[in-house]
């Protein structure tokens, strides 16, 4: 049996390296899905209350477009403006921003929901629960947020520390 030259050792050892890695990467990576998947604990109560209310006018829009009166053209474009008008009221109150991001913040979230009330008044969308998943996509955006200050006035702490 010939004797391995040192270019082989070298990468018989990196080899070996990376499957240890590999056993541990795992754990780590489970960990990091589990940190991002638990926005829960970014839930205020005391505030997010009003996107139930925000969520059950939305369901209530979606419920009137699939029963055709939020697709007459009048009736159907106002209740739409007036549900996104008290959905954007409701993430006003809630706001969670207070730093330089604010401004994406904003933009994001009242896009969003822009843009979803816009896709509303196209007939035939309409009937598609979009409201509903804009409300929900609003709140996941706050939570996130949330989520990020923490980790920035975490990161905070320890830098001074």
């Amino acid at each position: 049996m010939p004797t391995p030259t040192a270019e082989q050792i070298r990468q018989a050892d990196k080899l070996q390296e990376a499957r240890q890695s590999v056993k541990k990467n795992p754990i780590k990576k489970i960990k990091e899905v589990a940190e991002a998947l638990s926005l829960g604990q970014y839930f205020n109560p005391f505030i997010d209350w009003l996107y139930g209310i925000a969520l059950s006018l939305a369901i209530l829009k979606d419920i009137l477009d699939l029963a055709m009166i939020g697709s007459l053209p009048g009736i159907g474009s106002i209740i739409t403006a007036m549900i996104s008008i008290t959905i954007g009221f409701i993430m006003f109150i809630t706001g969670s921003s207070s730093n330089k991001r604010m401004a994406k913040s904003i933009f994001k979230r009242y896009g969003t929901i822009l843009i979803g009330s816009l896709l509303e008044l196209v007939f035939g969308i309409n009937f598609l629960p979009i409201e509903t998943c804009i409300v929900i996509i609003v709140f996941y955006l706050t939570l996130k947020e949330r989520q990020q200050i923490a980790v920035e006035k975490q990161q905070l702490k320890e830098s001074y520390a």
